[in-house]
């Protein structure tokens, strides 16, 4: 329990008062969580904001997009080069063999990968899906690595999709904080 209430109140000060050391830790913290799917995180980061009392002003917001929502672009990015490389390389065997320990079913990635259609439009499609909240990530990062998406793009798309996603959750938060404070 002790455990828990240490998680949630490192979690409350990264978030509340952000630093360029809570900025290592989101991204560390991102990362991993990229890679093994662990925590909803964008939840739990946006969580923080029920807190603050008042609305949220343009510096609070430019601090937030600065030490959380890049770190968490970056981290994303980086866990998520694993399950793109493990569908790039290894394709359904590797999918099927491995994506258990991911969390990850050659379903859910025919799923994602039957929206990609070989088009130039794809890429968009790509960043829309990596910046729409709750959408689990590792389809799509398995969809991308399948359909052969180049490596820089992919990795480009998807710190840009993870900012996003960030602050569109913080925003969302934001809102909420005003429609209740009224």
């Amino acid at each position: 329990m002790e455990l828990s209430a240490d998680f949630f109140q490192v979690v409350q000060d990264a978030v509340l008062r952000p630093d360029f050391a809570s900025a290592f830790g989101i991204f560390i913290a991102s990362t991993i969580n990229e890679i093994f799917a662990v925590l909803p995180y964008n939840i739990i980061l946006s969580g923080p904001l029920f807190f603050v009392e008042g609305s949220l002003s343009t510096a609070f917001i430019t601090k937030l997009f600065l030490f959380v929502a890049v770190p968490v672009g970056f981290g994303t990015a980086i866990g998520s080069l694993l399950t793109y490389g493990l569908a790039y390389f290894g394709g359904k065997p590797a999918i099927e063999k491995f994506g258990k320990y991911l969390h990850l079913s050659w379903e859910s990635v025919e799923k994602m990968e039957s929206k990609f259609k070989g088009l130039w439009y794809d890429e968009i499609l790509f960043l829309i899906l990596r910046s729409t909240p709750l959408l689990p990530s590792l389809p799509v990062n398995a969809a991308a690595g399948i359909i052969r998406m180049r490596l820089s793009n992919y990795l480009i798309l998807t710190v840009l999709g993870a900012v996003i996603r960030m602050m569109i959750m913080f925003m969302l938060v934001g809102l909420s904080i005003g429609a209740l404070a009224q």
